[in-house]
């Protein structure tokens, strides 16, 4: 199985980095008015959406995987959330263009070809002064073996410093861009600020790592590949520790 299959299998509903506590974090900074209209591309299992969904949101999720949204659905209907499953590609996504408030990507644009075919995607289908919030994972100094390990291990193809991923953006038509992330000395509470450095791109998730919604195929923990999977994710994690950092990358769609 691949990384995205490993994923899927153990119904893991919050893969990205910073974890479910960065979501929330996320959530409580830039605040989700009822209502408000959202994709969330790459849902994976759901968790996010739902949590958005709960907050009063009006959302439209899309994955590319079956068994994930599968899964989504699962979870949703145990929530008794009511949110529009749909299965895509971020770079050709089958919505109409100038329809939501709001885009949320967390860990999936870095998974693209393309990345800025992507972003194009994502600022299409916005409205006019539409947000996009970009979850993900950055290079904070180059190694060079760091991209091709990422590769076997994830299927990636490269992975941008924040300087990069923010360019990016820029050109597919966004403005405002900035980053959003963790700082190194951040409170106890775990709030977090606007243009914070991002340090602790490993640090695991203990205090939000139980999800009671989440569906597991409990053959695939019989596989040795799935426990192979997730050593070799520790290493790599520990590995380069002191040259990966994440943000979340904010920027909007011209008015």
């Amino acid at each position: 199985m691949n990384y995205h299959e490993i994923i899927a299998a153990v119904g893991e509903g919050s893969a990205h980095p910073g974890g479910f506590k960065g979501t929330l974090d996320f959530m409580e900074f830039i605040g989700i008015t009822p209502g408000l209209r959202v994709l969330e591309v790459g849902c994976g299992t759901g968790r996010t959406a739902c949590l958005l969904a709960q907050m009063g949101a009006q959302v439209t999720a899309m994955d590319q995987s079956i068994v994930m949204l599968e899964k989504a659905e699962q979870r949703a209907q145990q929530q008794q959330l009511q949110i529009e499953w749909i299965q895509g590609n971020i770079t050709a996504i089958p919505l109409r263009s100038d329809t939501y408030d709001a885009v949320i990507a967390e860990s999936v644009t870095v998974f693209a070809a393309d990345p800025v075919k992507a972003f194009r995607e994502y600022h299409r289908v916005l409205r006019k002064g539409g947000h996009v919030w970009d979850r993900e994972l950055f290079q904070t100094q180059p190694h060079p073996a760091l991209e091709r390990e990422m590769r076997e291990l994830y299927g990636n193809l490269r992975l941008p410093d924040a300087a990069a991923w923010m360019r990016m953006l820029r050109d597919a038509g966004f403005q405002e861009v900035r980053q959003w992330g963790p700082e190194p000395d951040a409170a106890p509470n775990g709030r977090q600020n606007e243009k914070g450095s991002g340090g602790g791109a490993i640090a695991f998730d203990w205090q939000n790592a139980w999800d009671p919604h989440r569906v597991i195929d409990l053959e695939a923990l019989q596989d040795p590949a799935v426990g192979t999977f997730f050593r070799e994710n520790e290493a790599f994690l520990q590995r380069y520790r002191n040259h990966l950092s994440y943000g979340v990358f904010l920027a909007q769609k011209a008015g």
